[in-house]
């Protein structure tokens, strides 16, 4: 039985921490290439680790724009 990618988990927590969210996305990105490589399991938390990180991201980057809008 193949063993669960330990990046794909570490990229899920850090996307959660709203403070390391790019850390996250770029984690999840070289746990999903490894998965593709080596069949390990863990593609779900990689996948759900590059959904959230890119919504933190987007979140802010509007809160910088809407700060800037109003400043």
């Amino acid at each position: 039985m193949p063993s669960t990618n330990r990046l794909a988990v570490i990229s899920l927590v850090l996307s959660f921490l709203g403070i390391t969210w790019l850390v996250g996305i770029i984690c999840a990105h070289i746990a999903r290439s490894k998965i593709a490589r080596t069949g390990e399991l863990g593609g779900a938390y990689a996948s759900a680790a590059l959904w959230i990180g890119y919504l933190y991201a987007a979140a802010t980057i509007t809160g910088i724009i809407v700060y800037l809008m109003i400043a």
